[in-house]
């Protein structure tokens, strides 16, 4: 099989990983000579896997202690940050998937969970296709999840998109603004395990640049856990273009984590707050989320440039 599969369609191309989680690791317009993800390295060991392309995360965020419980059962995950306890982001995004239709345009690939190979230590047998496609200007992103297990089965899924801060070949530091549609700051501990405190802090400066639109992302470093969904873009107010993620309603928070001048930010979708199976808050709140057996939910992303 093919390590890496590549669309395009007019002035758009992308590179997908089959081998990594299906990850897209190049999303360029030659049109506005963009290059919008932050590319891996050819042949060099990655120093963090998170931070290229759009790896998908399952389950999403940090699990304190790698367990949890749902229905009677107990789940245990490994703990793979030794430093905070916690079970980090799952291993998908290093998983082989398999592709199941493909054209110039489009891609659609899979990976299946079963019980004579399962996923970790999680005991469902699931599906999870994820589709690429290039269609009326923009990038869509669609991922479909199916529990084909006996029981409910507990989801939680995200995205570690990783956007190149300056993303035409024009772009400069001072130029570029961060916006991001969002209602609530989860406060988390940053100095022990990262973990949500049980704090809904008012919005600081940063974050309400955020909200405004005029956060100046080479000006500081963030890591921010908010409830919001809807659009995330960068613009580049000089040369009047803005780069739009846009994403559906079932990722109700985000992940918002900048380099400074290292020139990438983490634009990160996700379902459920990080360690919502243990969070100081109900479930309820924190988007803890599970499909029925036999049940299938869709989750819907695209990609545009847009002109001011």
């Amino acid at each position: 099989m093919k390590r890496s599969i590549n669309l395009a369609s007019d002035d758009w191309s992308a590179v997908i990983d089959l081998l990594h989680g299906a990850n897209c690791i190049s999303l360029r317009n030659k049109k506005y000579h963009a290059a919008l993800l932050r590319e891996p390295p050819e042949n060099i060991k990655l120093d963090n896997p998170y931070l290229y392309g759009m790896p998908i995360l399952f389950p999403v965020n940090r699990i304190e202690n790698g367990m949890f419980e749902f229905e009677g059962r107990r789940y245990v995950f490994p703990v793979n940050e030794p430093s905070t306890g916690c079970h980090l982001h799952g291993e998908l995004h290093k998983t082989k998937f398999e592709p199941i239709g493909i054209c110039k345009n489009k891609i659609k690939c899979r990976y299946v969970a079963t019980s004579e190979s399962p996923y970790l230590t999680f005991p469902h047998e699931f599906e999870i296709v994820m589709e690429y496609e290039f269609k009326d200007d923009s990038f869509y992103h669609t991922v479909t999840v199916t529990n084909m297990s006996k029981y409910s089965m507990p989801l939680f899924l995200g995205f570690h998109t990783t956007f190149n801060t300056l993303f035409t070949n024009n772009s400069r530091p001072e130029d570029i603004r961060v916006f991001a549609d969002i209602s609530e700051e989860y406060e988390r501990s940053m100095e022990i395990n990262y973990l949500p405190t049980g704090i809904k802090p008012e919005f600081d400066a940063t974050s309400a640049s955020l909200s405004e639109g005029t956060y100046k992302p080479f000006e500081e470093k963030t890591s921010r856990h908010y409830r919001g969904q809807g659009k995330m873009t960068l613009t580049d107010v000089k040369i009047g273009l803005s780069m739009v993620y846009e994403n559906d309603k079932k990722y109700g928070f985000r992940l918002i984590y900048n380099g400074g001048n290292d020139g990438y930010i983490c634009l990160e979708p996700q379902t459920c707050l990080a360690n919502c199976q243990n969070s100081p808050f109900s479930r309820e709140e924190g988007g803890f989320d599970f499909l029925n057996a036999g049940e299938s939910k869709i989750y819907r992303s695209r990609i545009f440039l847009e002109e001011l």
